[in-house]
């Protein structure tokens, strides 16, 4: 079935100038599925480019883990520590031609938020009412530069966030009690919302994907698929 497939099946059209946000726990397979889709998406004769904010996209051999996962003719697994890093290799994008389809990924949006915040707090803006009003709006300028630069390029966005809070009681969209705090925040630039979990975090363990909220398609959102990882691809359980 693959990545294309189980995407299909909660009603997401994977299309050029489509931007997929993914969210869900720490170690749960976001950054294997999205390199999978983005893979699949372009083809072999495609590219994809990664945006790495997470501190272990500086281990050379995290970065060949995920191009391991890339199928692909084209591929560039970029360390982005800071928002600046983020916006440089953008304009890099932007500049280059690139043969076939084109797929970009930014992993994550919560570390740069993270980035942010310890830089407000590290100068004393301890208080969360004072430091998000300066965190937030960086958050704003990268989705809306990446949603930019994947409809000027024509290509598949893939976003990566991390949610780890909840919500009590409370469901998101009547679907899920995670929150996703991150994804609340830069929905104007997102078509699709989907929430990955697992019982375990061993990547042979059966996921579940939600469509959690869908600007295209609201009627679908609430719809449930579970799959396994194997071989490098996703196969439905």
């Amino acid at each position: 079935m693959g990545a294309l497939g189980v995407l299909s099946e909660l009603g997401v059209s994977v299309k050029p100038r489509k931007l997929l946000g993914i969210y869900g726990p720490t170690m749960v397979g976001k950054s294997v599925f999205a390199a999978i889709t983005a893979s699949e998406w372009v083809g072999r004769e495609g590219s994809v480019v990664v945006f790495g904010t997470e501190e272990h996209y500086a281990d050379e051999d995290y970065r060949k883990l995920i191009e391991g996962f890339l199928n692909v003719k084209v591929k560039y697994v970029n360390y982005c520590p800071a928002p600046q890093d983020v916006f440089k290799y953008m304009r890099l994008v932007a500049h280059r031609r690139f043969e076939g389809k084109l797929a970009l990924i930014l992993d994550s949006l919560s570390f740069i938020a993270m980035y942010e915040q310890s830089k407000w707090i590290a100068q004393g803006y301890t208080e969360p009412r004072i430091y998000l009003p300066r965190v937030i709006p960086m958050l704003y300028s990268v989705t809306s530069q990446f949603k930019r630069l994947v409809t000027e390029k024509e290509a598949l966005g893939i976003v990566v966030m991390h949610a780890t809070s909840t919500a009590g009681a409370q469901k998101y969209r009547g679907i899920t009690n995670l929150r996703p705090s991150m994804a609340m925040r830069v929905g104007h630039s997102l078509d699709y919302l989907l929430l990955l979990n697992a019982e375990e975090t061993k990547l042979t363990a059966p996921r579940e994907l939600t469509l959690v909220a869908s600007r295209l398609n609201p009627l679908v959102e609430g719809r449930k698929v579970k799959f396994v990882f194997k071989n490098k691809t996703v196969e439905k359980s």
